[in-house]
């Protein structure tokens, strides 16, 4: 036994191996489906939770999803999405358990419309986070408003980029567009085209609000001249 102990005090001081830990990162957005290379990608970084060093970096892209994997509200743990399913795929080598933050960033088109979040999640060697992965719920609305003469043009969707129009998912009589001058409201009616809503707006009007009345997403944009 003691001829053993030699050999046992250099193993207890080796250091532990790294182990590679594949994480995929997708970005659902509120009320609607996945965000991916439609709206311009999604910005992603994997970080070390205590020390902020960064593990992994780059784009969610891909597809919107399956909307009828999606959509139904199927019960958890039935998975959602598929190959095609916008994502980030890493590989992190960690030796031991570690607390990993990730910080999302998007999506891009139109110019304006991104949105952060974060979240925290523990990483075990070997475990990968595949399948639907880790998903991150952003919230908003991708909108954009212009005054047109008199009148004030907002274009709306879902950060999927999801039509808004009648007999869609997202029906239109369910979104809230208002164009404000000052704290008075001026609401906004539907006109005629996918994700446009329209109001004939005195000058001075300075923002558009857009309310998702179904899941809660809301979105505010300035108004362009």
């Amino acid at each position: 036994m003691i001829r053993l102990l030699p050999l046992i005090a250099l193993i207890a001081a080796a250091p532990a191996l790294a182990v590679p830990t594949p994480v995929t990162v997708r970005v659902l957005s509120q009320g609607a489906k996945f965000i991916g290379t439609g709206m311009g990608g999604v910005d992603v970084v994997l970080a070390n939770a205590a020390t902020g060093a960064r593990l992994a970096e780059g784009r969610i892209e891909g597809g919107t999803g399956d909307t009828a994997r999606i959509m139904p509200g199927s019960p958890r743990g039935t998975p959602m999405t598929d190959d095609r399913t916008a994502r980030f795929d890493a590989v992190i080598d960690i030796a031991e358990p570690l607390a990993v933050r990730v910080t999302v960033n998007g999506p891009f088109k139109p110019a304006g419309t991104a949105v952060a979040a974060s979240d925290t999640r523990w990483l075990i060697p070997g475990q990968p986070v595949v399948g639907d992965g880790w998903v991150i719920d952003l919230p908003g609305l991708a909108l954009t408003a212009r005054r047109d003469g008199g009148q004030v043009v907002a274009d709306v969707s879902m950060l999927c980029g999801c039509p808004i129009a009648p007999g869609t998912l997202w029906d239109e009589k369910r979104f809230e567009l208002k164009a404000w001058v000052g704290t008075a409201a001026v609401p906004m009616k539907w006109a005629g085209q996918t994700g446009r809503f329209a109001a004939d707006v005195p000058a001075g009007a300075g923002w558009v609000t857009a309310v998702d009345t179904l899941s809660g997403a809301t979105s505010a944009a300035r108004i362009a001249n």
